[in-house]
């Protein structure tokens, strides 16, 4: 009979300590959630995306480089290349103007590449000259629907 009065007030306490620690973590993971949902002032927004080109590019050194062009509200972009042949992976950012219909992307370096706009769907890297190069269709990147 001890032994089951016992055993009964140790289920007991462990229940009661169960449900606290239970109490306590909801607290912490609230806590923690609503630390992650709110952003500091200082934060740095990220801009709405206007475009997303994609395409593969022609290069001299591997079969292709397939590559991503993020345009963003503020006139700003980042473009991604990977060509896995070569195991060759790079990002640049920098700033996009637009004159009539060419897009100039001027990477934080100071390196400049041109697009033409052929149409809603689709750009055409192209030399500073802004011509179509001969083979058009391998230099078309196509808008990707957000």
């Amino acid at each position: 009979m001890k032994k089951n009065i016992l055993t009964l007030g140790t289920i007991a306490l462990l229940f009661a300590a169960c449900q606290n620690n239970g109490s306590q973590n909801n607290t912490m993971t609230n806590t923690t959630e609503s630390t992650m949902m709110t952003t500091p002032a200082d934060e740095k927004q990220v801009p709405e995306v206007v475009a997303t080109y994609v395409g593969t590019l022609p290069a001299a050194d591997c079969g292709g480089m397939a590559t991503v062009i993020h345009l963003y509200a503020d006139d700003t972009y980042v473009k991604q290349e990977e060509c896995a042949s070569k195991d060759f992976r790079a990002k640049e950012e920098g700033k996009v103007t637009k004159n009539e219909n060419i897009l100039t992307l001027t990477s934080e370096s100071g390196e400049k590449s041109y697009f033409l706009l052929k149409s809603d769907s689709s750009i055409i890297l192209v030399g500073e000259d802004g011509k179509e190069p001969e083979m058009a269709a391998q230099y078309t990147l196509t808008k990707q629907m957000q």
